[in-house]
């Protein structure tokens, strides 16, 4: 249930500043803090952020609609911010919380001297029983920095993560400090509120009591019916219908552990009746989670740690020393140790595992060595049982036995006799290492030092300089071949990186397909996630007056990511503006009385304008920025460029193709002296094509047309009316 105070401060969204400046002081004068506390914090609630939060290439940022608070919240990652975010805005215990509140000083100590510097926490949250500031880290990022500056975050012995400079800050006021890691989110749970936060923040849900009596009925027929299941019922229940009756707590699913929009999740008549019946069943005992390593923590052990081997030099007091294979040392404190071994982050290397293991030989076994392998099994099988008319017209007893012997030998080393069966008589080719170890570290360090870097010297000219420097110390070098396969051994990603650059290696990384690590890679429904972006054309246009040339149009495409449809598409010989923006946000609503909730933008300055923002935050939209010079975090929209100049522009006369080859161009067919088309009908056309042609065609990515696919999600989804936009003047005035 919600406080009496969290009521007041839900209702002030809409109104009465004083009323909300009596009910804050009130409730923290109950608290009993002191007159210098709430002085502070009244500071704090009436600043403005310290810091605008930018996405730097590797994170995408953005800013959240906040009912609660009646403003924008800005969050720095998607992945970890902003599910922190969805949780605050839907606890009742959270009363208020403000993004990147000011910053204070904190100091501590670094290699041995003192740091002092301005910090700014990333919320600085009010609840019911507690109030302080978060920072808010991922579980990789905070062992990181717990090496790096020990004093500033360390493990406690309950296994919590601290930040000794920031508490003692928070204590001089009586308030509090939390480092929250990615681990503390439930994720599914955030998903499920992504996907119902329409219902939830409607002020005027309701069920028809016949609907609603019908969805209790059917339920308490078939406990722990699924919403697939559900939804899939000849009486044709309505997804609104059921998610609304959820929400006013008519019925009951478990939101923090089943999943609502894979439609999986069951239903109940109450959390009661789930308990009742999860008591019918009896439970299993709970596993042994206590800590266990199959390595002893002592000098010499070799450890693998995020895929890097390291040994362990010393292990004192407070920290274990380790050194790496290039002759690197670090220094972990007992306790971030400790942590890493709990969460499996870090696991002991056997001192055989160097050898020839069972993973390595089953790997390296061709199909032919493994078929053998099957049929010796087979015949020990049979020799072990007495079946000797099974054996004794394939192989001699001596044979067996021999077969025997191994399999038992492997048995002892591996654990498993089967490894012993696998023949290595038939593996072809040399094997043994011919190039001298000396001669592979002069290549190694020829490779690391003379190639990959920023000089981008050639291969070639690189091999002949280590060719060189072998005839030198006297060493016979390897061949070009075996120096470039060398070479290759190092991913495209990472000698690209080297040598030309993040940017120009970003082409070979690893495809991003989602905006949400742990959902889909374009939502749960339609207008969840949308793009918006632009395009100059491949066309010219002539003017409808004078006809005078006039150049290519700017397209503006707003597209929904779940079923590729295009909502809607605005096209001025203006070059992009928030105008464009505001214009093709107007075409949607006009055309689904529907506002996406999440847009995606780029770094453009159009979707920095104040009044492009207003509108957003005015009609709860999530404004997503694409990290720069990431331009797969946007390939819904820009393939979706591309299909519109494929499929239909470059079937117009004036078409700009033949410009790509612009020294081939002759004046007899320059599309600037072939343009036909005048803005209006082109825009017809476009529109004609996009609402109609591209949106009933298959998707080759969907496998049905967008209209299908956008029609599947209202009804698995819902229609979601509570969303609905008046398309009328005070719309329009928004948008001016």
């Amino acid at each position: 249930m919600l406080s009496k105070y969290a009521v007041d401060k839900q209702m002030h969204v809409l109104g009465g500043d004083d009323e909300l400046i009596r009910n804050i002081e009130s409730f923290l004068k109950s608290k009993g803090f002191e007159e210098e506390t709430i002085t502070y914090l009244k500071r704090i609630r009436e600043s403005e952020p310290a810091r605008r939060v930018k996405s730097n290439g590797k994170n995408v940022s953005g800013t959240y609609p906040s009912k609660k608070m009646g403003l924008s919240i800005q969050f720095e990652s998607r992945t970890l911010e902003l599910p922190a975010i969805f949780e605050k805005e839907h606890n009742p215990n959270v009363l208020e919380y403000y993004d990147q509140p000011p910053s204070f000083k904190i100091s501590y100590m670094l290699n041995g001297k003192n740091q002092a510097h301005l910090y700014t926490a990333d919320f600085f949250v009010i609840r019911e029983d507690w109030i302080g500031w978060e920072e808010w880290k991922t579980e990789d990022d905070i062992l990181k920095l717990s090496i790096k500056s020990p004093e500033r975050y360390q493990l406690d012995e309950n296994g919590l993560w601290r930040c000794p400079p920031a508490e003692e800050h928070a204590e001089k006021y009586g308030l509090s400090f939390k480092v929250k890691i990615s681990k503390d989110l439930n994720l599914n749970f955030v998903r499920n509120i992504r996907f119902l936060e329409d219902y939830l923040l409607s002020s005027n849900l309701s069920v028809d009591e016949n609907i609603k009596e019908n969805i209790c009925n059917n339920i308490s027929e078939r406990p722990g019916i699924t919403i697939r299941d559900f939804l899939n019922q000849k009486n044709e229940f309505k997804a609104d219908d059921l998610y609304t009756s959820l929400i006013l707590g008519n019925i009951y699913t478990d939101i923090e552990n089943e999943t609502i929009p894979d439609l999986s999740a069951k239903l109940y008549i109450s959390k009661e009746y789930k308990q009742a019946l999860m008591n019918i069943v009896s439970s299993s005992t709970l596993p042994n989670t206590e800590m266990s390593i199959s390595f002893k923590v002592c000098h010499g052990e070799k450890i693998l740690w995020d895929g890097i081997v390291w040994k362990i030099l010393n292990v004192g007091e407070t920290s274990v020393n380790l050194i790496n294979e290039v002759k690197e040392t670090i220094d972990v404190p007992v306790a971030t140790f400790e942590y890493l071994l709990k969460e499996g982050k870090v696991s002991g290397i056997s001192k055989t595992e160097s050898d020839n293991n069972e993973l390595e030989i089953l790997k390296n076994a061709s199909p032919f060595q493994l078929e053998n392998a099957n049929f010796k099994y087979s015949l020990i099988r049979a020799y072990r049982n007495g079946d000797t008319e099974k054996y004794k017209d394939e192989v001699t007893e001596r044979t067996i036995q021999n077969w025997l012997r191994k399999y038992k030998a492997a048995e002892k080393k591996y654990g498993n006799g089967f490894i012993g069966l696998i023949s290595e008589e038939n593996k072809k080719g040399n094997r043994v290492k011919r190039i001298n170890d000396d001669v592979q570290i002069i290549m190694d360090t020829f490779i690391k030092e003379k190639y990959e870097n920023i000089k981008q010297t050639s291969m070639m000219k690189v091999f002949l300089q280590f060719q060189q420097e072998c005839k030198q110390q006297g060493y016979e070098p390897p061949s070009y071949y075996t120096f470039t396969k060398n070479v290759k051994k190092t991913p495209k990603y990472d000698r690209v990186k080297s040598r030309k650059g993040s940017k120009a290696a970003y082409a070979s990384g690893e495809f991003i397909y989602e905006l949400w690590e742990e959902t889909p890679r374009h939502g749960d429904r339609i207008f969840e996630i949308c793009h918006l972006d632009h395009t100059e054309l491949d066309i010219e246009l002539r003017c409808s007056i004078t006809d005078k040339n006039l150049g290519r149009p700017w397209g503006t495409f707003l597209v929904d990511a779940f079923s590729r449809r295009l909502l809607a598409i605005y096209i001025s010989f203006d070059p992009p503006s928030y105008r464009s923006c505001m214009m093709v946000l107007r075409e949607c609503v006009k055309r689904y009385s529907r506002f996406p909730s999440t847009i995606v933008v780029d770094g453009g300055k159009e979707f920095e304008s104040v009044y492009f923002e207003t509108l957003l935050t005015r009609n709860r939209c999530l404004k997503v920025r694409r990290p720069s010079a990431k331009a797969r975090f946007g390939n819904v929209v820009e393939r979706l460029f591309g299909t519109t100049n494929k499929m239909f522009i470059n079937n117009l006369t004036g078409n700009t193709q033949i410009m790509k080859n612009v020294r081939q161009v002759t004046k007899e067919v320059n599309p600037k002296n072939n343009s036909i088309w005048k803005l209006e009908n082109f825009g017809e056309l476009l529109n004609e094509w996009a609402y109609k042609i591209y949106d009933q065609t298959d998707h080759t990515g969907l496998g049905v047309s967008p209209y299908d696919m956008y029609e599947q999600s209202i009804k698995t989804g819902g229609a979601r009316e509570v969303t609905r936009v008046v398309y009328d003047e005070t719309f329009k005035i928004w948008l001016c």
